[in-house]
């Protein structure tokens, strides 16, 4: 990434102190695409780990036995890129075939798939692996993202300091705190760091950098559509600014060269492919479940007014409380709270309107009102259904962009509004650096050089204090010895979507058939089977169990801690240990005590007159 010509706009800032008086130059032009040498983008890596470990403290200290922030979709998640990674080396044309939700095909598409994070799992087996392999990567989210932040800030012409500004505005945006549970989600580095590639590719005319910027915006879509989906229509978007500015300016397309058009071709040909063989299962999940598509009153259900813009996290340590009368008002607390951060916003506008004497943004007009822009839309349609009575403007997404209609939660656009922001934060923390370098300029030398240094590193300290929140690190529960090599197919019980998490996770030992799992749709035929269990060990719910062809079952008696997670849902059976000193006499199946566990196997029988739902 060295270059050997282009000013290094660190030593001497993009912009600077301007007298009130000066002419203004008839055209902007834009910052130099900058040097970055190996050291810096060394110790932005390192700050960036250093930050998500701190924040997350004290997560990296206990890597094997606890996972951030509950034992919810975290712990299913350990399982999801465990299974991705075990197919891959194993059974890659079973891939979508995963060993839960016996006997239904297609169930890792039952969820975002996260296919890209799969060869992390190459190295490694078993639950204690999982887990290990989920902390790493969610560290690894919080890190990419501030990394990645930094590197496209300094290419659209901020200096270093003002960079830092933009990577802890990004990683550190309170909304991400909400999202800490949906490595999904939270796995958006990909988005700036493909940005950043691709137009220091492009302004440099270098076919490895806009190779590599081709390769991790396909990356980012193999993690799933839920930002995947956003991304290709921002690309899309950018392209075609880019081909009218290109157009405008007389340069056209021929100036793009041979060696770049036909990297650019190969680019959006892998995406594309990456997208449609992603896409097959999830249409054939859609067409063969009517409840995997997602309804006007589902979007609506997560979708919120205006209010959401002023509502903060209850984990968030400086607005949480503040902010709990708005969140009374939002119809999901966990995924349509808004609040970009008080400091992000006054660094934003001062990174669009300028800071005054003289002392405008490094950024040209075009670019802050695209940022503007793209901040100001997407706050609007991460507000869903709820901004208008009919919907608008997202219904036009909803009904006319192909691929929306699949959207559950629109609030996770807001990802794209808070980049715009951070990337707006830092052109005014940009300022406040030459304000700093103003104000010290009767100073001694080095007060000179330290004091913007201080200035920088106080307000990214502010915007990690402001968006990192409470993150619960909870010891997560391991198998029974006895639980290993059981067989399969196999119902673990208790059974309800929280509980079912912990029993997907501990099936990364082997991966056995087993009968249950959550999704994020209903499943008939799993809620059957789930709600036949509430007598279990009788006549009724044996005979369910021979008609679904499950060949063990493993009662729990020592549940974990699941706060929060179960709502609604009723665990069947409610009580474990009872249902554990129940009779089987006649039942047809034998019971083994092995500590916190007991383990059934279902000899054969007679089978219910029975069809699920």
């Amino acid at each position: 990434m060295t270059a050997v010509s282009a000013t290094d706009p660190a030593a001497t800032e993009p912009m600077g102190a301007r007298p009130a008086s000066s002419a203004r130059p008839r055209r902007e032009r834009w910052a130099p695409s900058p040097r970055l040498r190996a050291w810096e983008i060394a110790c932005v890596a390192v700050a960036g780990v250093a930050l998500a470990v701190i924040t997350s403290w004290p997560l990296a200290a206990h890597l094997s036995s606890r996972i951030a922030p509950d034992l919810g979709d975290p712990v299913r998640t350990a399982w999801q890129i465990a299974w991705v990674g075990h197919a891959l080396l194993h059974h890659p044309q079973g891939l979508f075939d995963s060993n839960a939700f016996y006997p239904h095909p297609l169930s890792l598409a039952f969820s975002d798939s996260l296919l890209g994070y799969g060869p992390t799992a190459f190295v490694g087996s078993g639950t204690i692996a999982a887990l290990v392999r989920y902390n790493l990567l969610f560290l690894f989210a919080w890190s990419l993202c501030f990394v990645a932040a930094y590197l496209l800030a300094r290419e659209l012409g901020v200096g270093r300091l003002a960079g830092m500004i933009a990577g802890a505005a990004f990683a550190y945006a309170p909304y991400r705190v909400t999202e800490a549970g949906h490595l999904h989600v939270i796995s958006s580095g990909g988005i700036p760091l493909a940005l950043f590639l691709l137009l220091r590719g492009y302004r440099r005319s270098s076919r490895g950098l806009t190779a590599a910027g081709w390769l991790t915006a396909a990356w980012q879509m193999s993690l799933g559509f839920t930002l995947g989906l956003q991304f290709a229509y921002l690309l899309a978007l950018l392209a075609l600014i880019a081909v009218a500015w290109r157009w405008r300016s007389g340069a056209g397309l021929r100036s793009l060269g041979r060696d770049l058009a036909l990297i650019s071709c190969a680019g959006v040909a892998l995406c594309a492919a990456i997208t449609v063989y992603q896409a097959r299962p999830y249409l054939k999940v859609a067409a063969q479940y009517p409840t995997a598509k997602r309804t006007l009153q589902e979007v609506q259900k997560y979708s919120a007014g205006p209010v959401a813009l002023l509502a903060a996290s209850s984990e968030n340590r400086v607005w949480g409380a503040a902010t709990a009368g708005a969140r009374k008002h939002v119809s999901s607390q966990n995924e349509s709270v808004f609040f970009p951060g008080a400091v992000i916003l006054a660094l934003a506008l001062a990174g669009i309107f300028g800071l005054g004497g003289g002392r405008r943004s490094p950024y040209t007009r075009g670019l802050r009102a695209l940022l503007a822009g793209g901040a100001i839309a997407c706050s609007i349609l991460a507000l869903g259904f709820g901004l208008t009575s009919g919907g608008w403007p997202y219904r036009l997404l909803y009904e006319f962009a192909p691929g929306w209609e699949g959207v559950r939660v629109p609030g996770r656009i807001f990802t794209l509004a808070t980049l715009c922001l951070a990337l707006l934060a830092a052109a005014g923390g940009q300022q406040l650096v030459c304000l700093a370098r103003a104000w010290s300029a009767g100073l001694a030398t080095r007060a000179r050089s330290v004091m913007p240094a201080v200035l920088a590193g106080l307000v990214a300290v502010a915007l990690v204090g402001e968006g990192a929140g409470h993150l619960g690190v909870p010891s997560v529960p391991q198998p029974a010895r006895a639980e290993i090599g059981l067989q399969a197919p196999i119902l673990d019980l208790p059974t309800d979507s929280a509980t079912d998490r912990v029993w997907q996770y501990f099936s990364t030992d082997g991966f056995p058939a087993l009968a249950q799992g959550t999704s994020t749709f209903d499943i008939p035929s799993e809620d059957d089977l789930r709600g036949g269990m509430a007598g279990f060990p009788d006549k009724a719910s044996v005979e369910k169990l021979r008609w679904y062809g499950i060949k063990t079952v493993v009662i729990h008696l020592k549940l974990p801690p699941l706060p929060g997670l179960h709502g609604d849902n009723v665990p069947e059976p409610t009580d474990p240990a009872a249902a554990a000193a129940k009779p089987i006499a006649g039942l047809g199946v034998t019971r083994r005590d092995a500590g916190e566990v007991v383990i059934y196997e279902i000899g054969p029988g007679p089978k219910a007159l029975h069809a699920s739902g």
